[in-house]
């Protein structure tokens, strides 16, 4: 088949843009696949060689000379996805979801524009308001149809606020859902959580692969020589974006609890900082700014070296989007003792691969999980080899190219969904 993605590419700072090239090797291999983004530039060599890769906007020119037989689509909670709306409706394909709840990036969109921040700044103006009113107004009609009952509350809270909690419990996924052929999630939660939402929605589960790569020996060892870590530190590390939902904060003061008792342990922070001072002042006032090593974003290459210079793995997550993260699932291949928040969405996973932090007392798991596990190499080795199994049984890249395999089937057979009351801006789109 002839098949269009369109999604973050690396080096895009989001795990999707990797993910997607992984897809794309995945693909290739039996298609014929052409990428679409909306970046400067791409790490052409991360992708397939015989894949296409364009900017988006050539997309419908492309798609209206030589039809795609499916496009795809990945969509995620973040500004890297803004792109996708304009295409979703016109051109409906496979829409890979996932998080549940898009509702942060999509009311970026319109409370962020020029227009928006302006009338903010100054709410007394009538000019700026009236220079403000079509976003506000596409806005409120987007969250009215998916929450008719709130929505003048919503809108107006959002508005008024800068608080972030609140689209937790209204994702404003179900536009996107609707407007696709079929949608595909990474677990149960999600797809259980859309189909007793969205009637009549179309969706489906795929394996999300994570393959273990082979680390040359020596070289987690080198590595945390050549970052000053002591040979005998015990290394907590926690992987990925370093926003405030993974908890950072939380690790960091349980860390500097355990040093009490554990003066060699250490903490190790692999990932994108999306603010750096806020990131140092927090472990400076946490006490641990001597016994903290902060990477930033490390050549993906490199990320699985990084992973195994840990002794454990800490992957909290709250608020949650209930996504499956790809950043855990490499911790769980590459054999690392993990401790993960006790969040339904993560039932998947079984209960010997990981331990699991109780949402009301992490600070006091975590603590206790680097205590037990520091004088028990035994212990978190066998829990490591739990790990690595269970990621190899359920997230090989077999099983994710059959669950692509199957969507694409299933997406193609399927006719375009009929078009639904939806906002005017969508159906302009």
């Amino acid at each position: 088949m002839r098949l269009a993605l369109l999604s973050p590419l690396p080096p895009a700072a989001t795990g999707i843009a990797d993910y997607s090239a992984d897809v794309l090797q995945l693909l290739a291999d039996h298609h014929s696949v052409d990428a679409y983004h909306a970046q400067p530039h791409v790490d052409r060599d991360r992708l397939p060689s015989g894949c296409g890769v364009y900017g988006v906007a050539s997309f419908r020119a492309r798609h209206a000379a030589s039809a795609y037989d499916l496009v795809i689509y990945q969509m995620g909670n973040s500004p890297h996805h803004d792109f996708l709306y304009e295409y979703l409706r016109p051109v409906p394909g496979l829409l890979v979801l996932h998080e549940l709840v898009l509702h942060h990036a999509r009311a970026r969109m319109f409370l962020d524009s020029p227009a928006v921040r302006a009338y903010a700044l100054d709410p007394s103006s009538a000019a700026r308001r009236a220079e403000a009113s079509a976003p506000l107004a596409a806005y409120h009609a987007e969250v009215a149809y998916s929450y008719p009952a709130q929505a003048d509350r919503l809108a107006e809270t959002q508005l008024a606020t800068v608080g972030d909690l609140l689209p937790y419990a209204y994702p404003l996924s179900r536009i996107p859902v609707e407007a696709s052929r079929l949608t595909a999630v990474h677990n149960d939660f999600m797809l259980e959580a859309l189909t007793a939402e969205i009637p009549g929605a179309e969706v489906v589960r795929i394996p999300m692969m994570a393959p273990a790569t082979d680390v040359p020996p020596g070289a987690a060892r080198a590595l945390r020589q050549r970052h000053g870590i002591a040979e005998q530190a015990f290394v907590v590390g926690c992987f990925g974006l370093l926003t405030r939902e993974k908890r950072v904060d939380t690790v960091a003061r349980a860390v500097a609890r355990a040093a009490w008792t554990l003066p060699e342990v250490h903490l190790w922070l692999v990932g994108p900082v999306p603010d750096a001072g806020a990131l140092s002042r927090m472990l400076s006032a946490c006490g641990v700014a001597q016994r903290v090593t902060v990477t930033g974003r490390v050549p993906f290459s490199e990320l699985p070296a990084h992973v195994e210079a840990a002794d454990l793995a800490v992957h909290l997550r709250y608020p949650t989007a209930r996504e499956t993260s790809a950043a855990l699932l490499r911790l769980l291949a590459q054999g690392r003792p993990t401790l993960v928040s006790d969040l339904e969405h993560l039932a998947d996973v079984p209960g010997d691969a990981v331990l699991r932090a109780d949402p009301t007392d992490e600070e006091g798991d975590v603590l206790r999980a680097i205590l037990r596990l520091a004088s028990r190499p035994e212990a978190r080795a066998r829990l490591g080899e739990r790990a690595a199994a269970f990621a190899h049984r359920e997230h090989s890249e077999a099983r994710c190219r059959e669950g692509y395999e199957a969507a694409i089937a299933r997406a193609t057979a399927l006719p375009a969904p009929e078009a639904r009351p939806w906002p005017a801006h969508w159906l302009a789109s």
